[in-house]
């Protein structure tokens, strides 16, 4: 539920970023392709980057070099509820409860809408027009979905059916169906955010530049001009469609006389480059305040093996807890105890430590590398050396004494 909830803040707060930034710095210019390639681009940064999980580790490389074989990270959460915690968990509940009705809601009005769309180009009677089927019935208003053109069927509703039949063409045309089928996805996934009801707005915006620019490329801008306007009224068209005159005709006719925006000024979409980046950064990499393992660097030769008296930081078998990996784990779950006088202040971080496995598989040499507060790290010490035996490791067939190393996370609630 957490994981979930973090998940929503992020891709909250990704778009949030990216609408602004088009919103100050691209909105209003006359590149449109690129103002709407933005967008979507947005659109998907926001869902991918807080959804996938990029390795990036950061700290000592010369200690991990130094200290042997080193264990994936392991994290401890304080399990035990703090004062006012049982209060935030309910509120947590509640707000994960409030999502789900929310998300259901939208996406059975997502399903409602596809569903009445099917149902509408069934009743329609059908014809071809080019590369489009033209679906004409009474009670349509004109509008387009993929290759379908809606069109009335009564002659005295429409004022120039050629006129129509481009505009919805060139939405087809430029595909901006896909568009509008992200855009819902991503609604009813973040239904809560006002930024994703925001850029709809702003791609619906830019898909009717688009066809506008197109139009007027090849027909007289005043009559499209004029059409707009004698078709301009009020309609209950689909979010899933483009419909002929359901968007800002006023400001759609400006935007027709405004004067084609400076080359130059494309350089302001380079600017979005080390913003993506930075966004990737903060959300799709996981950052391990940990020392990294160089020990197997070369394809070419064996991990190195180094030597410091009789134990070995690398062996041919190394040293295998009982249980596997997963019943070491398992152990360290079921027996380290976050302090509760360091848990109720908050303190947190992650504890490094080393020790040695000996011919016998005993535990031996239990050493702090790195601490984080004194009561973490001999909590972190203690499990260590209360460690049940080990399988020795081998090297050349002969058990031997081997070092490892150890991270442990201590993260509050």
């Amino acid at each position: 539920m957490n994981q979930v909830l973090n998940y929503l803040w992020e891709a909250s707060f990704c778009l949030g970023i990216l609408w602004i930034f088009y919103r100050l710095l691209l909105d209003g210019n006359t590149f449109f392709s690129w103002n709407r390639a933005f967008l979507l681009l947005a659109l998907l940064a926001s869902l991918i980057f807080p959804g996938i999980q990029f390795p990036a580790q950061v700290g000592s490389s010369q200690l991990a070099a130094s200290y042997g074989f080193q264990f994936p990270l392991l994290e401890i959460t304080a399990q035990k509820a703090t004062p006012g915690a049982e209060e935030w968990i309910s509120l947590t509940k509640l707000l994960f409860g409030l999502y789900l009705t929310g998300l259901f809601f939208f996406l059975l009005r997502l399903i409602w809408g596809l569903t009445a769309l099917n149902r509408q180009i069934s009743m329609a009677r059908h014809s071809s027009w080019g590369d489009f089927i033209l679906l004409e019935h009474p009670n349509f208003e004109p509008a387009s979905f993929f290759r379908y053109i809606f069109l009335p069927a009564k002659p005295d509703r429409v004022v120039d059916r050629d006129w129509i039949l481009a505009h919805e063409a060139a939405h087809g045309r430029h595909q901006h169906s896909w568009d509008i089928l992200l855009l819902q996805l991503v609604k009813t996934l973040l239904w809560f955010n006002p930024f994703v009801w925001l850029l709809e707005k702003s791609l619906r915006e830019i898909h009717e530049y688009q066809v506008d620019e197109k139009i007027i490329a090849q027909h007289p801008k005043k009559s499209y001009a004029q059409l707009l306007l004698k078709l301009l009224r009020p309609t209950q068209a689909s979010a899933l469609v483009h419909n002929f005159n359901q968007f800002q005709i006023k400001k759609r006719i400006k935007m027709m006389n405004q004067p084609k925006t400076r080359s130059l000024a494309r350089s302001r979409y380079a600017l979005s480059i080390p913003l993506f980046g930075l966004l990737f950064v903060l959300f799709a990499c996981e950052y391990q305040d940990e020392m990294m393992d160089q020990n197997d660097k070369s394809d070419n030769k064996i991990t190195e093996r180094l030597m410091q008296g009789e134990v070995f930081d690398v062996v041919e078998d190394m040293p295998v807890p009982n249980g596997g990996l997963e019943g070491w784990n398992q152990y360290l779950m079921d027996n380290l105890t976050y302090p509760e006088a360091a848990r109720e202040e908050g303190v947190e971080g992650t504890v490094y430590a080393s020790f040695v496995v000996n011919k016998n598989g005993a535990i031996q040499d239990v050493e702090l590398l790195r601490g984080v507060d004194d009561r973490l790290d001999q909590a972190a010490l203690k499990v260590i050396r209360d460690s049940p035996a080990w399988e020795p490791g081998k090297q050349k067939g002969q058990e031997v004494n081997v070092k490892m190393k150890l991270p442990i996370r201590f993260k509050t609630n």
